[in-house]
């Protein structure tokens, strides 16, 4: 099998062809929208490709679990979850039919799974509904991919793609009912009237609590709160982890934040794998992890104050802060040394990355190598073609004086650290 690398580099291929398909700004009316338990209401007709229905029969389907899942040709994670859904269609194809959904055209779709090499390789060959606005409409959304669950001509579940696996489909099968958790992005986020135990003439303070059902993800927002008057700071059903991230960038902990790889935190706590889903096998590790916050202050502050006091919050409330420090690890280098053009024509199936500092933003995504260090800082254009290896990547930076190479030196690290 071709390397990660390889799809990293064809989706990033992908992204740049389709980048005038980005989504439109789709007016959203929730008066259309269907909720769980709602009767579906099958389109009329649909446009579809791909996979092995000529039509879509509704009423043939209903004693299917039919998957909807929304997807676009510039989202890396769709791509990922494609072959996933695959298997589960070709396992469980008697008691399931999974329908990908996007609004995106026939020509995009024509060209998109024409080249991805992922996507063959792993023989992805699910029905696509095209040009929908139809089932979007019924299911809105503001970011992929989202999955809806239909079961008996009832919508059963809204939700993300973690919670897709063959035991869920097979319960929600066998028992006409799931309960999964809600993904709803156009939903009110509101601690107070979630947590049973809140006061409710509730005026400043903080609220914490677990994952919350029916509040939608909310990474760190800080804003005035016109019902109250307060300022209010809020993150919604997320991990600890993300939490503190969020915040170390919020309270500029360092000058320029970087978001590290996983290599390039310091876990210095009794169990990391509450703050972080390391093995993303458990389809509910997120309603036994994550967390919801709100902060509710008279006076406001400065989005990097604020950061810095709640901070303290996480340290009362949950035992663990985020600190930047430098640490000695190893590292992928990038050095000069002397070109040899002649030996190493340019490929014609290269990439084209806009200096050395590009280059190895790119190369850290692919996480086929160390962290990368770069000492060569040049604003030179590299056009590096697909490559299985360091030996293969070397002969390629040759022509244009540079070399990869394994060490240990001194990186920006962040550190999780518990009391």
């Amino acid at each position: 099998m071709k390397n990660r690398l390889l799809y990293i580099y064809i989706i990033a291929l992908i992204c740049n062809v389709f980048v005038a398909g980005a989504q439109p700004n789709f007016k959203v009316d929730l008066k259309k929208r269907l909720l769980v338990g709602d009767t579906f209401i099958a389109p009329d007709n649909v446009s579809l490709i791909r996979g092995n229905l000529k039509r879509i029969d509704w009423k043939k389907l209903k004693n299917k679990v039919v998957l909807l899942d929304f997807f676009d040709t510039y989202c890396a994670s769709c791509i990922q979850l494609m072959p996933h859904l695959q298997d589960l269609q070709n396992t469980y194809g008697d008691k399931i039919q999974i329908i990908t959904v996007t609004w995106q055209n026939r020509e995009t779709m024509g060209k998109f799974f024409a080249q991805n090499q992922y996507l063959s390789d792993h023989k992805v060959n699910l029905p696509v509904i095209y040009n929908d606005t139809y089932l979007k409409d019924l299911f809105p959304h503001q970011s992929v991919p989202h999955e809806v669950l239909i079961y008996q001509g009832r919508v059963q579940a809204i939700t993300g793609p973690n919670y897709i696996t063959a035991e869920n489909l097979l319960k929600l099968h066998k028992e006409n009912q799931i309960n999964l958790p809600l993904r709803d992005e156009y939903g009110k986020a509101d601690l107070k009237g979630q947590i049973k135990s809140a006061s409710t003439n509730f005026k400043a303070g903080t609220l914490i609590s677990g994952f919350q059902e029916g509040i939608p993800y909310q990474s760190w927002r800080m804003e005035s709160d016109s019902t109250n008057g307060l300022y209010k700071s809020s993150v919604y059903n997320t991990s600890i982890y993300s939490a503190l991230l969020g915040l170390a960038a919020k309270a500029k902990l360092k000058k320029k934040m970087y978001v590290p790889r996983m290599d390039r935190v310091i876990w210095q706590v009794k169990d990391s794998s509450k703050f972080y889903d390391f093995e993303q096998s458990d389809p509910f590790w997120e309603t036994k992890n994550s967390i919801c916050y709100e902060r509710y202050d008279p006076i406001i502050r400065p989005d990097s104050v604020l950061a810095d006091i709640i901070l303290k919050d996480f340290i009362s409330f949950c035992g663990v802060t985020i600190k930047p420090d430098v640490r000695k690890i190893k590292v992928l280098r990038l050095v000069s040394t002397k070109p040899q053009t002649e030996s190493n024509p340019e490929p014609t199936d290269a990439v084209t990355y806009r200096g050395t500092a590009v280059f190895a933003g790119f190369t850290d995504m692919s996480m086929q190598f160390p962290p990368i260090l770069d000492e060569v800082n040049s604003d030179v254009k590299l056009r590096i073609a697909p490559y299985n290896n360091l030996e293969e990547l070397n002969k390629q930076l040759a022509r244009y004086g540079i070399k990869a190479e394994y060490g240990l030196s001194e990186m920006d690290v962040l550190v999780i650290e518990e009391y």
